[in-house]
């Protein structure tokens, strides 16, 4: 239920325009973010004076309250502003994958069917031909100068009045939506799951409200996040709002240059995945990752080894948080508790009501140590955006959200993430459950990663396939890997699908791993 200080901060800010202005005033000489592949910072002032300058000009434009924009872009001072921008304007913000081919971006436009669009050059072809195709009006409009730019676009529509004079858009927060995010992850075409303005804002307020770091001190956090990701959304606006210096870089992601940011910039927080963790340990004496103070590891089953090592790497007294969430959800509905047992997600957050049902059945499981798929209730998205039957297929009758996660809790409420359901390996009448598999394989002196997926097999369903990472001078072999598993887990669980030995995983920069090229990849490799 909500407190009467988070009902009375609600009450003033009528939606999250408001608290955006209110954090850049009260703060205006504070960096507000830092472009490490250049080098430029821009202070909380600039940001506002030009997110105040972008929305009028978007105004004199003709965009009204509900319009969509699209933005898409690397994560340079620019990508931003037109984001606190349709904040300020009520404009529905899509976000869009940069590396997007046309089919995805012509698939998300459909869905979206923006007025506008924000994107680098070398994308804007992309997006006029997918608007033409579409029969879309769309105004394409590009970071970097010359014709078709964001400054062309504010020199056009230049507005008369002063920027002290702006006043933010009033409109019905009820029905207008904030953010419209992609869904498709790694995994394929896309939903969009819509969200509007109060879910948002009681979520912000909340973390705002408990976070130690808000208002009381000065911290770096590293924002790796793509605009079109959940995180990313979150972290253009948390960060300012907990008092936080948002470092990103536009440069494309590699290994040396995430190093440099961490080595140059000391971050005092960030969020990795476990894949992203690994690859940092390979370079663990490249890389002084003493300057974390939190760590929340996200985005797949963390292996404890893996944890442990990079505690070592740690200075004492850095939070290591797994957190637990998904987009649908806005982010986490379990809060970390860094005292808790090892593994573990945390418990129910604010904002929620969860319980684990059996994924077959769709009974309640009230035991202690049971795997079900965990639903959710509370600060969720509203609607798949024009796709009503997901919609409601995605919910149960009773209004909980069905996160498609296999968790299990322990005696004291403490919930532990399994896996994916989609995720599982169905062989015959039995699944596998791949995150299993991964943890007895990295245990291997010889192996440095590890991802297990699948291929399709006529009689059996799927076959379960490692694809392995050496560690440097190593010469495990596919069958020591194979034998591995076969003399410690039950034997519907062999690699019948054999071993892939590879230098690296299709990652993104910030460390998950792209399941639809991991396919492709065994599907065409050579398997041992």
């Amino acid at each position: 239920m909500m407190n009467q200080s988070l009902q009375s901060l609600l009450s003033e800010y009528s939606h999250i325009g408001h608290l955006f202005v209110d954090c850049m005033r009260r703060n205006p000489d504070f960096t507000c973010q830092i472009d490490a592949a250049t080098g430029q910072e821009e202070t909380n002032a600039s940001v506002l004076s030009r997110s105040i300058r972008l929305a009028q000009a978007l105004r004199k434009f003709g965009l009204r309250p509900g319009d969509v924009i699209a933005l898409g872009g690397n994560n340079h001072l620019d990508l931003h502003i037109p984001y606190y921008a349709a904040l300020l304007n009520g404009y529905p913000i899509a976000g869009v994958d940069p590396l997007f081919k046309y089919n995805e971006l012509r698939s998300l436009l459909k869905i979206t069917q923006p007025k506008i669009a924000f994107c680098q050059h070398t994308s804007q072809e992309k997006y006029k031909r997918a608007a033409h195709d579409l029969v879309l009006d769309l105004k394409t409009v590009t970071f970097e100068e010359g014709e078709g730019s964001m400054q062309e676009l504010l020199g056009t529509y230049d507005a008369v009045e002063p920027e002290a004079e702006f006043k933010i858009a009033e409109f019905d927060v009820d029905k207008i939506y904030a953010f419209l995010i992609s869904t498709s992850g790694t995994t394929g075409f896309p939903k969009v799951a819509a969200f509007k303005h109060r879910i948002i804002m009681e979520k912000l307020l909340y973390f705002t409200k408990h976070s130690n770091n808000a208002r009381t001190m000065r911290t770096i956090g590293l924002n790796l996040s793509s605009i079109q990701w959940i995180s990313g959304f979150f972290n253009a606006i948390i960060m300012p709002l907990l008092n936080q210096i948002k470092l990103q870089t536009s440069r494309s992601g590699d290994i040396d240059h995430l190093i440099e940011m961490i080595n140059k910039y000391k971050p005092h927080s960030m969020l990795m995945s476990p894949r992203l963790m690994s690859v940092l340990l390979m370079h663990c004496d490249e890389v002084d990752l003493s300057c974390l103070k939190e760590i929340f590891v996200t985005g797949s089953k963390s292996k404890v080894n893996m944890i442990n090592k990079l505690r070592t790497r740690l200075q004492k007294g850095t939070i290591i948080m797994e957190a637990y969430g998904m987009t649908e959800t806005l982010g986490p509905v379990l809060t970390p508790n860094v005292n808790g047992p090892s593994g573990s997600c945390g418990k129910p957050t604010y904002g929620y009501a969860i319980k684990l049902v059996d994924p077959d059945t769709g009974l309640e499981i009230k035991e202690p140590y049971q795997n079900g798929e965990l639903l959710a209730k509370g600060l969720c998205f509203t609607e798949y955006l024009g796709n009503p039957e997901e919609t409601r297929k995605s919910f149960t009758e009773d209004g909980y959200f069905k996160t498609g996660d296999l968790l299990y809790r322990d005696e004291k409420d403490n919930y532990f993430f399994v896996d994916r359901i989609k995720m599982l390996i169905k062989y015959r009448e039995s699944q596998i459950v791949p995150s299993e598999l991964e943890e007895l394989i990295l245990q291997h002196h010889g192996v440095l990663d590890v991802c297990v997926t699948s291929i399709p097999h006529p009689d059996d369903g799927q076959h379960p396939v490692a694809c392995v990472i050496r560690k440097p001078d190593s010469t495990v072999t596919a069958q020591e890997i194979k034998e591995l598993v076969s003399n410690h887990l039950e034997k519907y669980k062999e690699l019948r699908g054999g071993v892939v030995f590879v230098d690296k995983l299709p990652m993104t920069f910030s460390g998950k791993i792209v399941q639809g090229k991991i396919k492709e990849l065994v599907l065409n490799a050579h398997r041992e």
